[in-house]
């Protein structure tokens, strides 16, 4: 059992690292709800919708800086620390939201439209993408809540709960401003930006708490120490390349890299690419076009709820318990092999079933993917991984996924106009088979202390540039073993692993 003290520090890291994560899911479900109202404020004569080609950059805006800032952030995380860097990918977050609220009200070109939000969403996704491998290198290197595994994922699940959180508030909005926007549709200008600026109140309410957080014990003890005794305090990018290079010369660590890339590269193509059929799954449910532009926005708030309660956000919590259940490879494996057979169903009966047939198969493959491959798509790069390259090889896989998100964004419409929706989920069932498969390539990391992993037992043996690294630091400095708090104590049983 945890301390009161305890409990109450663990909640709130539990509260400030994911709230980044909470904006992630917000900020990436509410540009699915504000395209449409672009189109009735900007696109008047394009049969107020955006055409499509256009609606996708502004959506896919968000995943390309994404990438960016999740291998930028990773690899900074790294080289500077925690501390030094955490914080500042919110700070850009904000800022890029706040510049496209600010986009101006009046009538502006086509042109002007698309350039403004693609480029400030490029901004919130930097920002965005920098949070992945930030707060999941501090959840796993931070005192869990029962699990590291716990730990991790309760962070996580906070996308979850930001996507659920906008399309509620959404559908308030719609309410409130239904009369308003009957008698002028230009005042769904008060709707979608008041959407995302109270999406930025809990991003800003916590980045002081983001800014002051303390370097991590892992970090301080098998990053800092070392540095300060190999190359007198100084570290930088130089080093940090270095590090990574030596670490993943050898096959068996470049083996799981590649493994935890391809499986979210994988993963990432059949989520985004089953998200952009639930205008087909709604529409059949009864939430397609209504009679007026209100109704029509109406009708896709309330689907958005249904999507996020029935089966996304249930399946995030189920996989917070997981792992430490049946370990992460046979979650993410056993998953992924359900998803398939799912996917596999679904585009066998697509065409004869009934509607509540398709819902249940839709609701029963979103609960399985979150609950599988999106939990631990996202643990295992920070658990396989020593300190000194964890944010940076969590920043590679993450980026990976986010590339998988991207060319399912563009690539979808043009795949479902050739072979249709049934051909689209049986080659959807064949990606998640790959994923299953790669997944194979990652070590379980079930049991192992951060001080195992660090040690390299996930490979079979203790890794020999932490032996060495070791052993010269308690020839050459055995000050730092008497540091309160760096190293584990004799007493319980484990082997000093010290840099």
């Amino acid at each position: 059992m945890l301390d009161t003290k305890t409990y109450f520090s663990n909640l709130k890291f539990l509260l400030v690292a994911g709230i980044g994560l909470f904006g992630d899911g917000y900020l990436n479900i509410s540009i699915g709800l504000v395209v449409p109202m672009l189109g009735y404020l900007y696109y008047s004569d394009e049969k107020n919708t955006i055409p499509t080609f256009q609606g996708d950059l502004i959506k896919a805006g968000l995943a390309i800086g994404m990438v960016c800032g999740q291998i930028g952030f990773g690899l900074f995380g790294d080289a500077l620390g925690r501390h030094r860097v955490y914080g500042k990918e919110l700070m850009i977050t904000i800022f890029g939201t706040f510049m496209v609220i600010m986009m101006p009200w009046g009538h502006i070109h086509h042109n002007d439209v698309l350039a403004w939000m693609t480029v400030f969403r490029i901004v919130t996704g930097f920002g965005i993408g920098g949070d992945y491998p930030m707060s999941s290198s501090l959840s796993a290197e931070h005192s869990p809540i029962g699990s590291r595994a716990k730990m991790v994922l309760a962070v996580f699940s906070c996308i979850g709960l930001g996507s659920m959180t906008s399309a509620v508030v959404y559908v308030i909005l719609l309410a409130a401003f239904k009369s308003s926007v009957n008698e002028n549709i230009h005042h769904l200008q008060w709707v979608w930006r008041l959407l995302f600026g109270l999406g930025l109140v809990p991003l800003i309410v916590t980045l002081y708490f983001r800014l002051t957080m303390p370097e991590s014990k892992p970090y301080e003890k098998y990053v800092a120490a070392e540095t300060s005794l190999k190359h007198d305090g100084k570290r930088g990018l130089h080093q940090q390349w270095r590090d990574f290079r030596e670490y993943f010369s050898e096959w068996k660590h470049a083996k799981a890299l590649f493994g935890v890339c391809a499986s979210w590269f994988l993963f990432d193509i059949a989520f985004y690419g089953i998200n952009l059929n639930q205008s087909i799954v709604l529409s059949k449910i009864g939430y397609g076009k209504g009679a007026t532009p209100w109704h029509t926005l109406w009708n896709t708030a309330v689907g958005n709820v249904i999507v996020s309660a029935a089966g996304y956000l249930p399946g995030f919590y189920i996989g917070i318990f997981l792992p430490d259940l049946i370990g992460r490879i046979n979650q993410q494996f056993w998953c992924s092999v359900g998803v398939t057979i799912l996917y596999a169903i679904w585009a066998g009966v697509t065409n004869h079933t009934s509607t509540g047939g398709l819902v249940t198969l839709f609701t029963l493959s979103q609960l399985v993917l979150n609950m599988g491959p999106n939990s631990t798509t996202f643990l295992l790069p920070v658990e396989v991984f020593p300190t000194r390259v964890r944010g940076t090889a969590h920043g590679i896989a993450a980026a990976s996924g986010k590339l998988g998100a991207i060319v399912t964004s563009f690539a979808f419409g043009s795949l479902s106009d050739a072979i249709g929706l049934r051909g689209v989920l049986g080659f959807l069932a064949g990606i998640m088979a790959l994923c299953a498969a790669t997944t194979l390539l990652i070590p379980e990391t079930k049991g192992k202390t951060l001080d195992e992993i660090e040690r390299g037992v996930l490979y079979g043996k203790s890794d020999s540039s932490t032996e060495s690294v070791q052993t010269s630091t308690a020839e050459s400095s055995p000050e730092l073993f008497a540091k309160e708090g760096a190293y584990p104590k004799a007493a319980e049983g484990k082997e000093l692993a010290s840099v």
